[in-house]
């Protein structure tokens, strides 16, 4: 018997043949992702992570960037997300591809089961899926994984949630949880909150928009809560080292409005939901508005025949709202539609009064930047929508009189915009985009319009399903044509080892030439074309972070979470100029920067790129005979910019001073740096011989840290030691030390789970209770740290 409807399979096929014709080399390792986010990133990030997993450890610390700042807890690492766990068996750059594009699938495989729950019949749910997942807000960020990940489990926790509230069993409580941890994991929390935000709405609607009794709502409830708070404990481990590292932030306490509210949504840019190429798009360098916001934030299309559909959807129930208890589908189409709204004025954020009023009152919306990513709610609504109006779309003369209207105005269009693309002027670049995108509107409603009259009926000899295939067809094809180069690619050559000349020490980039490098040369966001023309010069630039994959060290760090002292201490150095600014670059460990900034005594370097480099590399770490305890951090800064302090002689710490200092300490005779893992760092120190004169000595190792590092210290042939725990102030570690021969290390461990003290002193966190003075019997004679 001959199918009379589009089946579940057909839909995957059509999606299958959809992510080969946009990501076909991807999936065979001919090309990989790159653009902004996987290069400065992601792929940085990942094989680090991946490879001291790899090697069985835990990769709490990325020691390449910022003088040492978390990796594990940095969220948008992702490293405990299990699809990412696809990193451990292929290449790194193979696999951020394979996952970016399985997600895109995963996607459209939850919205087609929510669309079931939601009664929407299989070609109602085929083309909710198609929109949503190709979504160009989806696949215009593709390559911000964390983001694209967390879209991707927006539908599957819907469905997850549904099923808890209407079957109550167990086996969907724990599907619930499974799907609320993975969405925890998936590694970016805005997102992520948005999509919990929606689904306790949409929860609530089922509860209380559903005819039943106070005990099962009361049961509903109590089990999808259960469910939920499962999945957050499953995924606590990772919750609980970012909260930690949040605590320690330049994001703790909140961001300043203005900052926040950058890239808002524009009302004057709801065209791009009819027409994405609206304002140029930066595929091929006609992007408008570069200024004003960038392509990928601002892109919301989810195809034309689907807006049509949406309001299909909303003319649908008017018509049966008084009987919804025969038309299922259209039972939640209210809430879509307030869900649209609400997201479209929270993504206002600046352009609207009400994101001032919720910055200042509302927890979390002073945390989280960019507004315009509740657009999240519209695209998603939008998608649900326009599989719901399938179910309105029929052959009624209305219908047929708006479909000849909207054909012969979308041939006429098309037509307008071939003429303008004839005569206007090559040089009138704003009416050539703007011509282009109303050729494809004009196409794309013409096409809607045949569909719509070429419905069949009882009375046409033609199935069903091959109409059905034809609409999902042409949803498919209006949103890969929108997607065309939004992601572009580079080879493999791109990943392998640098090749350039190393820094003396750290290297510093000035942050308006870090910015002008950044997105003037490569990362333009008007012309996604310079970043792939310029690849390999891209590669050998030394940015914040692609530095990691060649081991090289940078105090510049471009994260979007950064240890509060790190952003505070770089603040300085952006300030400071001469003598000054050679100074905190010498104790921060720099020997080289970029930018137009001379450092007094440091020569300039030969290159495109200006800067200027150190008459001599800086020590990572080095061994001081006096310490400063200063008050408050008001009082830290004021040392750090004295005129008389010298980085060699003096360490500089926010802690109150202790009664008793260490013990005193025959001059250094020998210093060096041992070799150690990423997450720790060990030295060893041999003073002259056996009698104990001069002053007290003290480890300063280079490090801004934010994960907790605790010092230890083995000695032999002399007793002593003075403090078992290092206190971090501003951009070291210290540890004080009494020995005539022994060994100290730091090692970096999250002071959550190491259970260590943590709390913010001038933004770094505070170290554990120093141990007192202790005998050599207390210590492991003659045994080196570590």
């Amino acid at each position: 018997m001959k199918p009379t409807e589009i089946r579940g399979i057909w839909v995957a096929g059509l999606l299958g043949a959809v992510l080969l014709l946009l990501f076909s080399r991807l999936l065979l390792g001919e090309r990989f992702l790159f653009w902004g986010l996987p290069a400065l990133q992601f792929y940085p990030w990942r094989a680090l992570g991946f490879d001291a997993l790899a090697r069985g450890e835990l990769p709490y610390l990325n020691p390449y960037n910022g003088a040492g700042v978390p990796l594990m807890a940095n969220y948008q690492s992702a490293l405990l997300y299990p699809p990412n766990w696809l990193h451990l068996v292929m290449g790194d750059a193979y696999a951020m591809s394979v996952i970016a594009v399985l997600h895109v699938a995963w996607a459209a495989w939850g919205m087609w089961l929510f669309g079931k729950r939601l009664q929407i019949n299989a070609l109602g749910r085929g083309v909710s899926s198609l929109a949503f997942a190709l979504a160009s807000y989806h696949l215009a960020r593709l390559f911000s994984f964390p983001t694209a990940n967390a879209y991707a489990w927006l539908p599957w926790l819907l469905w997850a949630l549904v099923g808890v509230l209407q079957e109550r069993h167990a086996l969907q409580v724990a599907l619930l949880s499974l799907v609320t941890a993975l969405l925890l994991l998936a590694g970016h929390a805005q997102t992520s909150l948005y999509v919990l935000v929606l689904a306790l709405a949409f929860g609530a609607w089922e509860l209380f928009s559903r005819r039943q009794t106070g005990r099962a709502r009361l049961l509903a409830a109590v089990l999808a809560a259960v469910g939920m708070a499962l999945g957050a404990a499953v995924a606590g481990f990772q919750l609980l080292l970012t909260a930690e590292f949040l605590a320690a932030s330049q994001r703790s306490g909140g961001v300043p409005f203005a900052e926040l509210t950058n890239l808002s949504f524009h009302p004057a840019r709801a065209f791009v939901f009819w027409m994405p190429g609206f304002f140029g798009s930066p595929v091929d360098g006609s992007y408008l508005t570069p200024g004003r916001g960038a392509f990928f934030e601002d892109a919301v299309y989810v195809g034309v025949l689907p807006l049509i559909l949406v309001v299909a959807a909303i003319s649908g129930w008017l018509q049966r709202r008084r009987v919804l208890r025969h038309w299922g589908a259209f039972r939640s189409v209210p809430f879509w539609v307030l869900v649209g709204g609400v997201g479209f004025v929270l993504a206002m954020g600046q352009h609207t009064p009400v994101y001032r009023l919720l910055y200042e009152h509302v927890p979390t919306f002073d945390a989280f930047r960019e507004p315009v990513r509740w657009m999240v709610w519209p695209v998603f609504s939008l998608s649900v929508l326009a599989g719901i109006g399938v179910q309105n779309w029929g052959r009624t003369h209305r219908t047929f009189f708006w479909a000849r209207l909207a054909g012969v105005g979308g041939g006429g269009m098309a037509l307008l915009a071939l003429l303008a693309d004839a005569f206007v002027q090559p040089e009138s670049a704003a009416l050539l985009v703007f011509s282009g995108a109303l050729l494809a509107l004009g196409a794309w409603v013409a096409a809607a319009a045949l569909l719509t009259l070429a419905q069949p009926d009882e009375t046409w000899n033609v199935p069903a399903w091959r109409w059905q295939l034809a609409v999902l067809v042409v949803v498919a094809v209006d949103l890969v044509w929108a997607a065309q180069g939004l992601n572009p690619t580079v080879s493999e050559i791109f990943y392998r080892p640098g090749s350039f000349t190393a820094p003396q020490g750290r290297l510093y980039w000035y942050a308006d030439q870090e910015e002008q490098i950044k997105f003037e040369r490569y990362f333009d966001l008007a012309d996604y074309r310079k970043a792939e023309r310029d690849a390999l010069s891209l590669r050998n630039s030394l940015l914040p972070n692609l530095n990691i994959v060649d081991e090289v060290p940078l105090y510049s760090n471009f994260d979007p979470l950064q240890p509060r002292a790190l952003a505070e201490y770089t603040a300085l150095l952006e300030a400071a100029r001469d003598a000054q600014a050679a100074r905190l670059l010498q104790a921060a460990g720099v020997g080289q920067v970029y930018g137009q900034v001379q450092p007094q005594g440091w020569l300039p370097l030969e290159g495109d790129v200006p800067g200027y480099a150190a008459p001599e590399a800086p020590p990572s770490a080095w061994v001081v005979g006096q310490a400063s305890w200063a008050e408050d951090e008001s009082a830290v800064r004021a040392a750090l910019l004295a005129e008389g302090w010298e980085p060699s002689q003096e360490v500089i710490l926010l802690e109150e001073a202790p009664a008793t200092g260490p013990p005193p300490l025959q001059a250094v005779q020998f210093f060096e740096e041992l070799p150690a893992p990423n997450t720790e760092r060990r030295f060893r120190v041999v003073t002259e011989g056996g009698r104990l004169s001069g002053g007290g000595h003290h480890l300063a190792a280079g490090l801004v840290s934010a994960a907790q590092w605790r010092s230890s210290a083995a000695l032999s042939g002399q007793p002593g030691l003075y403090g078992g725990a290092v206190a971090r102030r501003r951009r070291r570690s210290h540890a004080a030390l009494s020995a005539t021969d022994g060994h100290a290390g730091l090692s970096a461990e999250p002071a959550g789970i190491a259970a260590h003290r943590g709390a913010a002193g001038l933004g770094v966190l505070r170290p554990a209770r120093p141990l007192p003075y202790l005998p050599l019997e207390s210590m492991p004679e003659g045994e080196p740290y570590g």
